[in-house]
């Protein structure tokens, strides 16, 4: 009977002080009504009845409900901005006993935070450097969070919207923008088709005069050869084609059907006559 009681003390003893903590939990042990220590993963004991679990945190990263944020950038534009915060809890202790609503506390934090940060830069600043705005968040909000137990694991600005008015400028100015453009693209379509139509001409010039310096270089070339084939002895042989070619052309002009007239040169004449004087001669 003894050893029963006693075994059932034991198991009610073992019951109520052994623990196991799961590893995506921190629990808070509290000692006659005050914190003691915290419990990590694993097995642990406490005392029982001086001893019991106060909070069962959960560490796993959470993320804040995302809301829109009305502020004002450095040039006066009303814009509400939306912002995601990822945080985990990484001191338990901290968190449950300095703060009672962790996540409205992170809110109000990072609604200030970012009316500061926005505020110093203007408009389109917030549009086109979201990370280092965040990167500037993350910095502001930790000095704070990590009072609670708590380290940011990212901030992202998810969207930025501004007012109607905002908006309609906005749009006038980027379709100014695209004109603008589109006259810049055109005038240096027609800069570079002109360029290429001059590049084109020189380039037919330089080829025509190229083509003038051969022709006459080799005519040079020619006449530089005939007046060397004179000066050595081919006088007779030139004056016999240039007869050649007088005789020739006499002949066409003859047949010709319209030919009444035909002139003849003197030195054509005199070498036919040598020729007709030399024939009568050996016929004599």
């Amino acid at each position: 009977m003894v050893i029963s009681v006693l075994a059932l003390l034991v198991a009610i003893y073992l019951f109520f002080s052994v623990k196991i903590v799961p590893q995506s939990q921190n629990w808070l042990v509290e000692r006659v009504g005050r914190f003691n220590r915290r419990l990590e993963a694993g097995l642990h004991i406490i005392i029982p009845f001086f001893e019991n679990v106060r909070y069962k945190v959960d560490i796993l990263e959470r993320q804040l409900p995302s809301r829109p944020i009305h502020t004002i950038t450095h040039d006066n534009v009303n814009i509400e901005v939306t912002i995601a915060v990822l945080y985990r809890i990484e001191d338990a202790s901290k968190t449950m006993y300095r703060i009672n609503n962790v996540d409205d506390a992170i809110l109000t934090i990072v609604n200030g935070t970012v009316r500061s940060v926005i505020g110093k830069t203007e408009l389109d600043g917030v549009q086109s450097n979201r990370r280092q705005l965040a990167e500037e968040l993350e910095v502001e909000l930790k000095g704070v969070t990590l009072e609670w137990g708590i380290i940011l694991t990212r901030v992202e600005i998810i969207d930025v919207e501004v007012d109607e008015e905002t908006r309609e400028a906005m749009q006038l100015q980027l379709n100014a923008e695209r004109t603008r453009r589109a006259l810049v693209r055109e005038a240096e379509g027609k800069k570079e088709a002109l360029q290429l139509h001059s590049d084109g001409e020189f380039y037919a010039a330089t080829k025509q005069a190229e083509a003038t310096r051969v022709r006459a270089d080799a005519e040079a070339y020619a006449v530089g050869v005939v007046a060397s084939a004179i000066s050595n002895g081919g006088a007779s042989a030139i004056e016999f084609e240039v007869k050649k070619i007088q005789a020739n052309a006499i002949q066409s002009i003859s047949q010709g059907t319209n030919s009444k007239v035909i002139l003849v040169p003197s030195n054509v004449l005199e070498s036919l006559a040598g020729t007709l004087n030399t024939i009568t001669s050996k016929l004599k």
